[in-house]
């Protein structure tokens, strides 16, 4: 990195406070992924975790004393940021609870339906996919309203909501019930599973209690161009509107509903080449049965064609550091994309200094 151009870029005070914030409380992160668990109370259109070989066909039969160990040994690898998933991590809060003897940091993802114990330190991404009805039409349950009363006023908490061709247009009604409930939301976008995408092709039959029930070739949640036009729009509107409730930056949003794929594909195997996730040297993401692979990402099954997933997208941005040097515009823009990610990632970072990784 050329000091002498970062120097110049610092005399600028909002950008040199974030910059300094985050150099003190955010180094270095090391990201590993941990499925801890393949049950769930839900069955979402879609679900990348219930498509295909990659995740949920593992066993999960693990005792707690083998988390200890395992966690142990995550720990000792130098894992600093772990990422709990599965299907629904709440439905195993002993294993969290395992987790947080070892790490004071961490994400969890989950649906909400089930309040987590308030000791637990990880921040937690509460997925929305929707209003009422069309989130309960896209997911099988009523989940929107129980997980606001779950997670009203919790400081861990940020619902991110998973953008669709099917409801984008309920975006300015959950922004502002979250306003309303004093909550925080960010967006995520719906990235298509290999299998979704070949049931899609292959004119596939619906699954009455599956995770296929609403999808054909005329009507599903692929993304067209003029999808992605509408969602950076009302989004973009969402940002302006706002400010106190949506975490999300302008510059992220330019990026991840551009017209283009985000990533290149290997011709022959279809995987992303530019993948920053692939390229982590610590980054694993752990199955149920602890086993793992260095060709998976974080997104199992995903089609790496159609991902705009959230954590593979802040992670390529983040990672173009140095395109971003290039002029002052560039590093601000990069700047504030992986501000946004820390006050998505660390408990109150908006409210004053995070404890620090080390």
């Amino acid at each position: 990195m050329p000091s002498r151009t970062l120097a110049t870029y610092l005399r600028n005070d909002t950008i040199r406070e974030k910059w300094q914030k985050i150099r003190s409380h955010n180094f270095p992160i090391r990201i590993s992924g941990y499925d801890i668990t393949n049950r769930c109370n839900l069955r979402c259109e879609g679900c990348f975790f219930f498509e295909g070989e990659l995740s949920s066909h593992y066993s999960s039969d693990r005792a707690v004393d083998e988390y200890r160990i395992f966690f142990a040994a995550e720990k000792a690898r130098g894992i600093t940021y772990p990422h709990f998933a599965g299907a629904e991590p709440a439905l195993v809060p002993e294993r969290l609870a395992v987790a947080a003897e070892f790490w004071r940091h961490g994400l969890i993802y989950s649906n909400g339906t089930i309040k987590l114990d308030s000791a637990l330190p990880f921040m937690i991404h509460i997925s929305v996919w929707g209003g009422a009805k069309t989130d309960q039409r896209l997911r099988g349950g009523k989940v929107l309203e129980r997980a606001i009363r779950n997670y009203r006023g919790d400081r861990r908490a940020i619902f991110l909501y998973t953008i669709n061709p099917q409801n984008i247009a309920d975006i300015p009604e959950v922004v502002e019930k979250m306003r309303d409930n004093g909550l925080r939301i960010s967006f995520n976008h719906f990235s298509a599973s290999r299998q979704y995408k070949t049931k899609i092709r292959d004119g596939a039959a619906t699954e009455a209690r599956g995770t296929f029930r609403l999808s054909s070739g005329d009507s599903n949640l692929v993304f067209s161009r003029n999808d992605l036009l509408k969602t950076r729009d009302v989004v973009g509107r969402m940002i302006a509107d706002f400010p106190q409730s949506v975490v999300y930056s302008p510059h992220y949003n330019d990026f991840v509903n551009g017209a283009e794929p985000i990533f290149d594909l290997d011709p022959k195997t279809g995987k992303a080449t530019n993948c920053a996730i692939l390229g982590m040297p610590h980054h694993r993401q752990h199955h149920t049965d602890f086993s793992y692979s260095d060709d998976e990402c974080c997104i199992a099954n995903v089609d790496c064609g159609e991902c705009r997933h959230y954590v593979s997208v802040y992670t390529l941005m983040m990672s173009r550091m140095r395109e971003a040097m290039k002029d002052s515009a560039a590093f601000e823009a990069w700047l504030d994309v992986y501000y946004t990610w820390c006050r998505l990632h660390f408990v109150d970072w908006d409210a004053g200094q995070p404890n620090r990784l080390h």
